[in-house]
């Protein structure tokens, strides 16, 4: 959870990473987390292709950083797509905090609903299932689109598989490439929690396309 009485806009104050910058990644998904970016540094990484910025979680929180994020990326260049932290709570309605706190047109990717067992313990299969078809259905109601679906390759297998196999998937697996029940294909593979890039001064997450995959697949169309 964010706890906007502890956020420092100005926190880090220093490089807390250290040793060589990684590679292999074509885009990154930042939130709170990563504080305040510099994003100089970040305009000179050329491999970076995206970023998805949190903004929102559950029925009423708003990531801090979002506007900043958003309006940062945008001014270099940057294609820039926004995601919503699932909670157990209605689907529809946490749509609706998502739907407060983005504007679709400032936007170049599609939304992604990020599931993960922080935020949905002890619900079970189908209540999961239920809240993320909720949040979708009142996506596609109101932008056109499906969202992207975040979760682990874990996940995915115990609650999700085979019911979302025709969503585009982006999945987290830090040991080796995702393998999927099904006939369900990832579009993202977050590879690694722990990247250092220049200008990110915490660790973060480094996310790269699948073979057949390209930018012009996150796009909105």
């Amino acid at each position: 959870m964010l706890d906007r009485r502890s956020y420092d806009p100005e926190w880090p104050y220093h490089d807390t990473t250290s040793g060589d910058y990684s590679g292999g990644y074509d885009g990154i998904d930042i939130s709170i987390h990563q504080g305040k970016l510099r994003w100089k540094e970040i305009a000179l990484n050329h491999r970076l292709q995206f970023i998805f910025v949190k903004a929102s979680e559950g029925l009423y929180l708003k990531d801090p950083c979002y506007d900043r994020n958003v309006s940062h990326a945008r001014s270099l260049g940057i294609k820039v797509g926004a995601y919503h932290f699932l909670t157990k709570d209605s689907g529809t309605m946490q749509f609706a905090n998502f739907a407060r706190h983005i504007d679709l047109d400032s936007l170049d990717l599609l939304p992604v609903l990020d599931c993960e067992d922080d935020g949905t313990l002890g619900w079970s299969r189908r209540q999961i299932q239920t809240a993320v078809k909720a949040f979708s259905l009142a996506c596609q109601a109101r932008y056109g689109v499906k969202p992207i679906i975040y979760c682990s390759e874990s996940y995915y297998k115990d609650y999700l598989s085979p019911d979302f196999d025709d969503y585009k998937l982006f999945i987290a697996a830090y040991s080796d490439i995702p393998v999927l029940p099904g006939k369900a294909k990832y579009l993202l593979w977050q590879r690694s929690r722990h990247g250092r890039i220049p200008g990110v001064w915490t660790k973060v997450d480094l996310d790269t396309f699948a073979p057949e995959a390209s930018l012009e697949d996150l796009m909105i169309q």
